[in-house]
């Protein structure tokens, strides 16, 4: 027995001896980064062979998480890469799930509030930068030509720059912009044989027009609300749905905090909190609409307030189906064609 603790002392101290000398020695580093880098650099693209839905942001404004971006779905097949809504921090998720930039087909945008466009530059580079084979297309509803052209304007001496240092070659400069779609707010906007996108209108007065979007790929779908009350419009198109992602407002949540800002006084916050309650659908209200237009998932992204831990997670859940998912940022959903079966990855 003693025999054996020496071994296992022994081999500990080795372990602990190679282990610092690879963290403090420049040799050690090198070793170790040039290895996390081929891990990085070689990493190939998780291809699934259906429809699969990534969250690659899942926040709203109301409330701060650092662990989670502004609004963002990636909706991801073996022929089509699409995004609804690019948020602030979004691109930084959209690197980290992996997703195939460089054959980005387009941006579809619901409305233009801030925390729904302000990623779209830090798209269109990477993409760019990784090989697109174009500009980036932007669909959107009435509006998306001046928040395409503003954008193209302000980043345009950051093209230049940019093809001017590393040659028109890697960079051509023709690529390297924005091209605004203006869609019609009800109806398909996007089509080939294996794909269709349809625009629907939503509640978010004073916002309009204001839309969603719905995806059928190979006999599976999902609809995105953007932000909405719960529409009667929404309900109709997404019959029969395998995925809904919906914006989501908690009055477990906001209720408090409205009067908590009050009682102690704080400027404009309570008038804010309270405004945004009559244009982002009651999380309450959700579940049996969505069991009524026979939608098999239910998700809840864009929180209005965004759950900072766990005990806010549990107090937005309050009352609510255990099937109803609330999404964190990675959320997965994948969709094998033709079949009634969701897979789900939770980050």
């Amino acid at each position: 027995m003693k025999k054996t603790l020496y071994a296992l002392l022994i081999l500990a101290v080795l372990a602990g001896g190679a282990t610092a000398f690879m963290f403090n020695t420049a040799a050690g580093q090198d070793a170790l980064f040039k290895r996390a880098a081929t891990a990085v650099m070689t990493r190939a693209v998780d291809e699934f062979d259906g429809l699969r839905v990534v969250v690659c942001g899942s926040a709203s404004p109301l409330g701060n998480d650092p662990n989670r971006a502004q609004a963002c779905i990636a909706v991801v097949t073996p022929e089509h890469f699409f995004l609804f809504d690019v948020g602030a921090r979004s691109p930084m998720r959209i690197a980290q799930a992996g997703l195939p930039l460089a054959r980005i087909d387009g941006v579809f945008l619901t409305h233009y509030h801030s925390d729904h466009i302000a990623g779209l530059p830090d798209v269109n580079l990477p993409s760019w930068v990784q090989g697109r084979p174009g500009p980036l297309q932007v669909y959107g509803p009435q509006g998306v030509v001046g928040v395409v052209d503003g954008f193209n304007a302000a980043y345009q001496l950051d093209r230049g720059y940019r093809t001017a240092h590393h040659g028109s070659e890697l960079l051509p400069p023709e690529h390297g912009f924005m091209v605004a779609n203006t869609i019609t707010s009800d109806g398909v906007v996007w089509q080939d044989d294996l794909l269709t996108i349809t625009s629907f209108p939503v509640e978010h007065p004073p916002i309009e027009p204001a839309v969603g979007y719905r995806v059928d790929y190979r006999g599976r779908s999902v609809v995105i609300s953007g932000d909405t009350n719960a529409a009667d419009r929404l309900f109709a198109v997404a019959k029969d749905a395998d995925l809904l992602l919906h914006d989501a407002l908690s009055r477990t949540l906001l209720d408090p905090m409205i009067e908590t800002a009050t009682e102690a006084g704080i400027p404009v916050a309570p008038t804010i909190m309270a405004d945004v309650i009559d244009y982002h659908a009651d999380a309450a209200t959700l579940p049996d609409r969505a069991k009524a237009a026979g939608i098999k998932q239910l998700a809840f992204y864009h929180m209005v307030p965004v759950p900072v831990n766990a005990l806010a997670a549990r107090m937005f859940m309050r009352g609510l189906p255990d099937s109803v998912i609330v999404v964190n940022d990675l959320h997965t959903f994948d969709l094998p064609p033709h079949s009634s079966e969701i897979m789900i990855r939770e980050p």
